[in-house]
């Protein structure tokens, strides 16, 4: 139960680190606030869930599925912000984002604003499709790129690029399934074909892309008015799925003058207000080509907060309609880690040696321990508040098991 009085924040998606990483920083700033997860995402160990066990969240909410009833997730998110007078709902997931956004107005009138960019936004940047063809019309790089009816669309993929290359859905975020869409490298027709029908059957599009497969580089950017407040590049060393994925080890950067500019134009064509990031990868000739841009806090956001841009706090305060202050500057050379999913990395890599965004079992082995010397920043790890930390240490000893059988 939680005490009487209004709530300042709900953060949704409490399973995903960026929720308890603006959980923290929001709760030092001395908001009231609650975490909130959809059930099928606790696992049926909700206790366990790391961000619920964090000692600035006022309440933990288990909510309804959000993948088999997205309606009965946000109305009993509507019913808590009744109830509890909540003044801003931050979703930092895709399907979160899809359940709450036709429900904009039914909380405006309770007095609570939702933390996202237009409706009309959030279409262009949740499929890639429309991402693409704004960024052709810009003149910004992407890979070369094919859209596939179906199965019998790839042999023109082959034909363009040759194995390997990539296959992505349009959309991440179905709903059709529960979890979401991503991406995958192809090295075969039997892959491909299969790839493609399932994509498909989530109620996906597809597009086949040449690999790019040099370093990946991301910018996350806060922008209002059109003018942007602040900006964290980092470049992502390691990711889970391999391919690029969730970033498990990351590092900020001094962005790049054509990729800075790429991704301030393409968040502006948009129509993005609030947090966004932008993700690049370079061809084999160095060019940095667009992978895709989000319009939410994102899964990096541990290393722009350590690397000293607040980005849930200028979230809160633009939301909440208070002055947001630009932010000039910020450290470079911060790395962060996220130890479980370096972890998994690390076990896939050493299954798939010989694919596209593999090493040696050797080399993937001295880059996982090595990582220990040289990285101290840890997502879940706060000395200030512990018990999320232990639970993600827990969670990842129970895990391991299955993780290696995999």
């Amino acid at each position: 139960m939680i005490s009487s009085g209004a709530l300042d924040v709900l953060i949704l998606d409490a399973s995903y680190k960026q929720s308890l990483a603006s959980a923290r920083r929001l709760g030092r700033a001395g908001l009231r606030l609650a975490l909130g997860e959809s059930r099928d995402k606790c696992g049926g160990t909700a206790d366990w869930l790391p961000a619920f066990r964090s000692r600035y969240s006022a309440c933990n909410l288990v909510l309804p599925s959000y993948a088999s009833a997205p309606d009965a997730f946000a109305a009993k998110v509507v019913e808590f912000v009744r109830e509890h007078r909540v003044r801003v709902v931050l979703p930092t997931g895709d399907a979160t984002i899809a359940a709450m956004a036709p429900r904009r107005a039914e909380l405006a009138r309770l007095g609570c604003t939702l933390a996202l960019a237009s409706d009309a936004a959030i279409e262009i940047a949740n499929d890639k499709t429309l991402t693409l063809e704004l960024a052709g019309r810009l003149g910004i790089a992407y890979p070369r790129s094919i859209h596939l009816e179906g199965p019998e669309d790839l042999p023109s993929a082959v034909t363009e690029f040759g194995f390997p290359f990539v296959l992505k859905p349009t959309i991440s975020w179905t709903g059709k399934s529960p979890n979401r869409v991503v991406p995958v490298e192809v090295v075969d027709k039997e892959e491909a074909t299969e790839a493609t029908a399932r994509f498909l059957e989530a109620g996906a599009g597809v597009i086949a892309q040449e690999w790019a497969p040099g370093r990946r580089e991301g910018v996350s950017l806060f922008i209002i008015d059109g003018e942007v407040l602040a900006s964290c590049g980092h470049v992502a060393h390691r990711t889970d799925p391999p391919l690029g994925g969730v970033s498990v080890m990351r590092e900020s950067i001094v962005v790049a003058d054509e990729v800075l500019e790429a991704s301030v134009r393409l968040a502006k064509a948009i129509g993005i207000e609030g947090p966004c990031e932008v993700e690049f990868r370079r061809n084999a000739a160095g060019r940095p080509l667009l992978m895709e841009i989000n319009a939410r806090l994102a899964g990096t956001l541990e290393n722009a907060l350590q690397s000293g841009v607040n980005f849930p706090l200028m979230t809160w305060q633009w939301a909440s309609g208070q002055p947001v202050h630009r932010v000039g500057q910020y450290r470079t050379g911060v790395r962060t880690r996220w130890l479980q999913g370096d972890m998994r990395w690390f076990l896939e890599n050493r299954r798939r040696v010989g694919r596209p965004d593999s090493v040696s079992r050797l080399r993937g082995f001295w880059l996982f321990g090595s990582e220990f010397a040289k990285t101290a920043r840890y997502d879940y790890f706060d000395w200030r508040d512990p018990r999320p930390y232990i639970a993600e240490l827990l969670n990842t000893a129970i895990s391991f098991p299955s993780l290696v059988r995999r």
